[in-house]
């Protein structure tokens, strides 16, 4: 516990510093590490990391994605997918027999969805800056994280029916609706505290209608991930991070509520500033 306390810190110090520099590349370099890693993890566990073109070929995509918006990348950044779609097919073809086309349409996949998801994060900055952008990923972080720990100390005091057993034996029904409903009045409290310190309004209403739908999108991702591992027979995607597992095990909940809190970012005001 103590090693996943000092674990959880180190996490917070790192968010914490990235906060500071919102509104620079330290962002986008940030969500490229955490792609690699991701990739890397997800093709250990599924055994796509036997085949180095095509963890190759993820990872280039994991380098293109995350700055496909910036100055100096963004006019290659869709030639260069094209070139890295292409190359998935030139291996399929060149490996005909011996790679399966599951394997190959497995890494793209996860080569595609996973910087994609992750990137995330940076379109929400670049479409609000940095001052309400801070807010929209703090929702995010928060609906994922908040609701996967009040959801655990939840049901192991209260829980009785489980959740999906055949994923995640520990998850109960009664810990899933705490989990909503405590993570969803934090976040009303994280929104009250950033309205005072930055000067801005949160339209609460809207925070209401969208918490629970993201904790539930969060709780979708952990399971996701869980059920990934119980098919490869894996118990963590990665040790990186002592007490946590790996990248993925960390931020799989996430990965499911930045793109939806981006699509609320888009058409949903949910702070203005004063």
């Amino acid at each position: 516990m103590l090693v996943r306390i000092l674990t959880s810190l180190v996490l917070l110090a790192v968010v914490v510093v990235v906060w500071m520099f919102l509104d620079t590349l330290l962002l986008n370099v940030v969500i490229w590490l955490l792609c690699a890693l991701a990739l890397i993890e997800i093709f250990k566990a599924t055994g796509l990391i036997a085949w180095r073109g095509l963890t190759a070929l993820a990872m280039a995509q994991a380098l293109v994605i995350p700055f496909m918006r910036t100055q100096f990348v963004g006019d290659f950044a869709l030639p260069a997918l094209f070139l890295i779609a292409l190359g998935y097919f030139a291996l399929l073809v060149k490996n005909f027999g011996s790679m399966k086309l599951a394997e190959c349409s497995g890494a793209f996949l996860f080569g595609t969805l996973i910087p994609l998801f992750f990137s995330s994060a940076i379109y929400i900055r670049d479409l609000h800056g940095a001052q309400l952008g801070a807010f929209y990923l703090l929702i995010a972080l928060g609906a994922a994280w908040l609701s996967d720990t009040c959801a655990y100390f939840v049901g192991t005091f209260f829980g009785k029916h489980k959740l999906a057993p055949k994923v995640s034996p520990k998850k109960t029904i009664e810990g899933t609706v705490g989990g909503l409903v405590l993570s969803t009045g934090i976040l009303f409290l994280l929104g009250l505290l950033y309205q005072n310190l930055v000067g801005a309004r949160v339209n609460f209403a809207m925070l209401a209608l969208i918490s629970p739908v993201l904790s539930m999108m969060g709780m979708l991702g952990d399971l996701s991930a869980s059920a990934i591992k119980r098919e490869y027979g894996v118990k963590d995607f990665g040790h990186i991070m002592p007490g946590h597992g790996g990248v993925l095990d960390r931020f799989d909940s996430v990965l499911f509520t930045l793109p939806a809190v981006y699509l609320a970012a888009l058409h949903l005001e949910l702070i203005t500033l004063l």
